[in-house]
């Protein structure tokens, strides 16, 4: 076995668990609509449009924690990551049950390579919901980055009890079980994610799997 093929980021490459969050449960319509038109905003790239309203928005709802999340999202969006992660703080600041804003951050944290702040972030996120598929996924992928291979293949569990058809996370799964040394149940989470990935007709990932299996087997 010469070397361990990188895991899927889950976080971005894999987009079948997701990227950021946005809160939608405003409590008044017209800022549910304003939430709705400045997430459409975002979406189609219009990021600095986005943040705009969403000051707008602040400006008459100070204390709508969901506003500044969805505002960290456009600020993450445009490249603005320490605003992001700021609006975070403050969403937090206003609602400590906002488990969206906890994963949001510990998303911005691990892209900027805040890899602990970002475990704990994802946990927290957890602790309010306990099935927030993305935050296992993600708290997954990190931990796997600093060599917690036991915590990620947990996590990794987790993400498939909620959902068993996530190809990707058999794979990570698998490539942080041959890490912890346990040949058989890691060959057998990659040969998992390789018939998901041809049912699915995911050709790339079909494909980075059979060569990681021949690496290993090399």
């Amino acid at each position: 076995m010469k070397r361990i093929y990188r895991i899927l980021a889950i976080l971005g490459i894999a987009t079948a668990l997701g990227g950021l969050t946005v809160a939608y449960n405003l409590g008044r319509m017209n800022d549910e609509q304003y939430a709705q038109q400045d997430f459409e905003e975002s979406k189609q790239g219009d990021h600095q449009k986005a943040i705009a309203d969403y000051t707008q928005a602040l400006k008459q709802n100070p204390n709508q924690a969901q506003l500044y999340n969805n505002r960290g999202n456009a600020n993450f969006e445009a490249g603005n990551h320490d605003r992001a992660i700021a609006d975070f703080t403050q969403a937090l600041q206003i609602n400590p049950n906002l488990a969206e804003a906890y994963y949001n951050r510990g998303f911005a944290r691990h892209r900027l390579g805040d890899k602990q702040e970002a475990v704990e972030d994802y946990t927290k996120a957890l602790q309010i919901n306990p099935d927030y598929l993305q935050a296992y996924g993600n708290r997954g992928v990190v931990r796997s980055h600093i060599g917690d291979q036991q915590g990620a293949i947990e996590d990794y569990t987790q993400v498939l009890r909620l959902k068993p058809d996530l190809a990707p996370v058999y794979y990570n799964r698998g490539l942080a079980r041959f890490q912890q040394g346990e040949q058989q149940g890691g060959r057998e989470d990659l040969q998992r994610a390789a018939n998901l990935f041809s049912e699915q007709k995911n050709t790339a990932g079909y494909k980075q799997v059979m060569d990681a299996i021949k690496q290993l087997d090399s």
